[in-house]
């Protein structure tokens, strides 16, 4: 039969301490199992109450910036940097076009729509499509690629000059049937038209065929490869954002994505639109957490219900531990609410926390219950007795775990403060509904007696080798515990948030794609400098730094070797000006003209390439048969043709006149809006340092910032917000968990007054924090900001569990293994662990991280308090006596 765990005197020193905490409990259980009418009515209408207050007042928000203290030193001076230089592009809009004129022309039509779309929008930028950098953008290139374009533009200005004064097909025909007439008078080469034909006609072919084409006069007219930066446009978006909303800027993109839908901005016709930044990154992962939800919830409550029937066998009684667990959680909730106002997105973490705890209570009263009905007591003194037996435990287990959740509060981590002050208030909720609500319920709705059940065989002999070898279960412990410690320093903290983040999600995949490209990281480093003058050495100093890829100042944007490259510039704007500017445009063909053209065309170039059998020839002779059928095609076909060809000739003509009107750059001919990106009112100037290589990789990105921090320690930016940020998270869990194992430590001391019992309370906690610290090493689990959260809900179950078993010790209790209690702690243990490790199917990396840690560390906690506590107690002290 299982050992008694029955109440007993204890010591004289604590017996004043823990005799009033047991009076008060039980006076409670027995007075809600005297009057459960009272108890339950109290009940019922704080949990109305409770749920009313909380479903009125509900409030969360989703605003990140909120969770770490602003008198930070490091958000201070962010926060000043950024009153300087505002943040732009909340929503970056990524659009990949299939030509350099095709992106051009969606983030065109795109910002223009969105520029009409009202309120949802405070700002809309292009950055690269400013009159500044569409005129001055050629001379950020090298002098030799500048003179090697415009030595490309001069020789194309017999291609040009017939587009320009007539952009159309016809147009087009014309120019062609001049290339046609130069081959057959000797004049050029069929090679020299070998890649212009063979491109229109893969084109026109498309177009016969009813699929897209997409075609690029850049590289016909400059025979020159398409530069990967010139398919890709970036438009900087700033919303409105709702944070009462799980995805606060939700509507703005969709507006954004229903903008460019409507646009035709779509994969199938060559354009990839792409939402990534801060926005979009938040918004994105709350819609990932919420993924699979449904799925995770379903299976946490049916593993909750499957382990609360193997520990109790009473459905009556499963009820009624869940009801006491939903009233003690809107409680809790209620009460965050009025603390509050609102919960954070760490905050509302209280509610797996609560949950977890509150069943834990709930299991352990109950099983003591039913051990007591098995006892052959009838509902009434099982009640009572259960609240004598384990109101002490279940008291000191609230306050001693309430106490250390309440340690989190003075952080600067101010999400896990909150949630600390939640969970550590609800738990008294817990108890105290625990201790008078369940017991009504119980006692309205009693159970049958549960069936006598013999002790395992395997469990008996187990007990019996623990106690017997004593020394050799404390002993393996300790070894662990000394490996797990060695090991302590691989243990690492993944500081970096976008890793907790699914790469299969747009906003995260396309900033991994930016990231590719130095220029467009996002993991910049910020720093000011009294005046520009001052900035320049700076500037210099860090450029010479090896993890450093490139530095910005406001004199960045003062292009090298002006003179040689506007001469260039000057040279072929004056050789093209009439070819690309003239005097008179012809008016759109009707489609007899074009379909007339389309025909001459081709017979001219068929004639030029007749008798020639080089693979050069056999492409114009290819384009030739394609204008024949494009000329005997529909109406609607040659339309489509148009369509596809003609609106990306005029983009590329409207860039190189914009190019050829390049002027000196100077400070003072910088446009005011762009060096108000540079540099303040006041004079400072900003210096913007880029890393070198995958910023997304941890040890790149801790390099560059101590070399920048080398010559200049007070910069900010992203690295510095990632990695400040996770020590302040860090150093919170640190601080939280010092306090709250001293806070715990000197509880425990008060009550139990003596060392050796609370070392041995106290002693499994430690070895279970190694053990799963170890375990992570060795699996290759890092902890990081998700699954750091599991850990107080880890500390708060281990407590409790340590100290019934104390209790239960020091009260006499024998063979603790085959004891109801150690079926309470191993079922609760289980409730918990198939409960929330369902965590670890989330498609989210960071929730399933969550899931995975509290697995392994629920585990651990049962081994140190079945195993390694039983055996560090030994027999029950000499002045255990055993209560009457």
């Amino acid at each position: 039969m299982a050992a008694s765990t029955g109440p007993v005197s204890p010591s004289k020193r604590s017996r004043g301490t823990l005799s009033w905490l047991g009076s008060a409990a039980a006076r409670l259980v027995a007075f809600s199992t005297d009057h459960p009418f009272v108890a339950l009515g109290l009940g019922v209408l704080v949990g109305a109450v409770s749920i009313w207050f909380a479903v009125s007042h509900f409030a969360m928000t989703t605003d990140t910036d909120q969770l770490l203290s602003k008198n930070l030193d490091w958000r201070q001076r962010q926060a000043t940097f950024d009153a300087r230089f505002p943040a732009q592009g909340q929503i970056v809009v990524v659009i990949d076009g299939k030509t350099p004129e095709l992106a051009e022309e969606s983030a065109a039509a795109l910002a223009d729509r969105l520029a009409h779309e009202g309120p949802l929008f405070t700002s809309i930028e292009r950055p690269d499509a400013s009159a500044f950098w569409r005129q001055s953008g050629l001379l950020f290139l090298p002098a030799a690629d500048v003179k090697a374009n415009m030595a490309k533009l001069i020789s194309a200005q017999p291609f040009l000059g017939p587009l320009a004064s007539d952009p159309s097909l016809r147009g087009l025909m014309s120019t062609l049937s001049t290339f046609a007439t130069g081959l057959a008078a000797g004049q050029a080469s069929v090679q020299d038209l070998q890649a212009p034909a063979s491109r229109l006609a893969d084109a026109l072919e498309q177009i016969e065929a009813g699929k897209p084409a997409f075609f690029s006069w850049q590289t016909l007219v400059t025979a020159g490869k398409i530069d990967p930066h010139q398919l890709r446009k970036v438009i900087l978006v700033d919303p409105r954002l709702d944070f009462a909303k799980l995805e606060p800027g939700s509507d703005a993109s969709h507006d954004i994505r229903k903008a460019a839908a409507a646009l035709g901005l779509t994969e199938a016709n060559g354009v990839r639109v792409r939402l990534t930044g801060p926005v979009p990154l938040e918004d994105e992962e709350f819609h990932t957490l919420a993924d699979r939800a449904e799925l995770i919830g379903g299976i946490a409550l049916l593993a909750i219900i499957t382990m609360l029937w193997l520990a109790v066998r009473s459905a009556k009684t499963i009820i009624a531990i869940l009801l006491t667990t939903v009233v003690g959680l809107a409680t809790a909730m209620a009460f965050g609410l009025l603390i509050f106002q609102r919960f954070n997105v760490i905050s509302v973490a209280f509610i797996p926390l609560f949950v977890g705890l509150g069943i834990d209570f709930g299991i352990q009263f109950s099983v003591r219950f039913r051990s007591e009905q098995l006892a052959g007591a009838d509902t009434v003194t099982a009640l009572k007795a259960s609240g004598v037996g384990m109101g002490r435990s279940l008291t000191l287990a609230a306050a001693a775990i309430a106490s250390g959740f309440l340690a989190f509060g003075p952080t600067a981590y101010l999400g896990v403060s909150q949630l600390g002050i939640i969970a550590g208030l609800g738990l008294i909720f817990a108890l105290v509904l625990s201790l008078s609500l369940l017991p009504a319920l119980l006692r309205l709705a009693p159970p049958k007696p549960p069936r006598q059940a013999e002790t395992p065989v395997q469990l008996h002999q187990l007990d019996g080798f623990m106690l017997s070898h004593r020394w050799l279960v404390v002993g393996t412990g300790v070894v662990a515990a000394l490996f797990s410690a060695a090991l302590l320093p691989q243990l690492h903290f993944d500081f970096n948030p976008i890793h907790l983040r699914s790469t299969k999600v747009e906003s995260v995949s396309t900033l991994f794609d930016l990231m590719k490209d130095p220029e467009q990281s996002p993991n910049t480093l910020e720093m000011l400098a009294p005046n520009l003058a001052a900035a320049q050495p700076i500037a210099a100093r860090l450029a010479a730094l090896p993890p450093v890829y490139g530095v910005r100042t406001l004199q960045s944007l003062i292009p090298a070797d002006q003179p040689e490259k506007l001469a260039a510039i000057s040279d072929a704007s004056t050789l093209l000006d009439l070819t690309l500017n003239p005097i008179a445009v012809d008016p759109p063909p009707a489609d007899a003209e074009v379909q007339a053209s389309l025909a001459k065309t081709s017979a001219d170039l068929a004639s030029a390439a007749a008798n020639n059998t080089t693979p050069a020839a056999n492409d114009v002779r290819r384009l030739a048969a394609a204008l024949d059928r494009l000329a005997k095609g529909s109406p609607a076909l040659r339309q489509r043709a148009t369509d596809a060809l003609i609106p990306g000739l005029n983009t590329l003509l409207d860039q190189i006149r914009f190019s050829l009107q390049a002027q000196p750059v100077t400070l003072d001919s910088l446009p005011p809006e762009l060096k108000q990106q540079w540099m303040t009112s006041d004079g400072h100037a900003r210096i913007s340092v880029i890393p070198r290589g995958d910023s997304n990789n941890n040890e790149v990105l801790r390099k560059f910032t101590i070399a920048v921090r080398s010559i200049e320690p007070n910069v900010v930016g992203t690295p510095i917000g990632i990695q400040e940020g996770g020590r302040t998270i860090v150093g919170a869990f640190v601080e939280a968990g010092v306090l709250s194992f001293v806070a715990i430590t000197l509880l425990l001391f008060l009550v139990l007054r003596r060392v050796r019992d609370v070392a041995i309370t106290m002693a499994p906690i430690v070895l279970t924090g190694l053990l799963t610290m170890g375990s992570c090493v060795l699996i290759g689990q890092p902890l990081n900001f998700a699954n750091i959260i599991a850990l107080p809900l880890l500390f708060g179950i281990g407590v409790a569990f340590l100290i019934y078993f104390v209790m239960a010790w020091r009260a006499g209790g024998e063979h603790l293994l085959e004891s109801s209690l150690s079926r309470a702690v191993f079922f609760s243990a289980l409730t918990t662990a198939t409960g929330f490790g369902s965590l670890w199917a989330s498609s989210h990396p960071g929730t399933a991280s969550m899931g995975k840690l509290l697995m392994i560390s629920l585990v651990w906690t049962l081994v140190s308090a079945l195993l390694f506590q039983p055996a560090l107690m030994g027999p029950p002290p000499k002045d255990a006596v055993k209560a009457a």
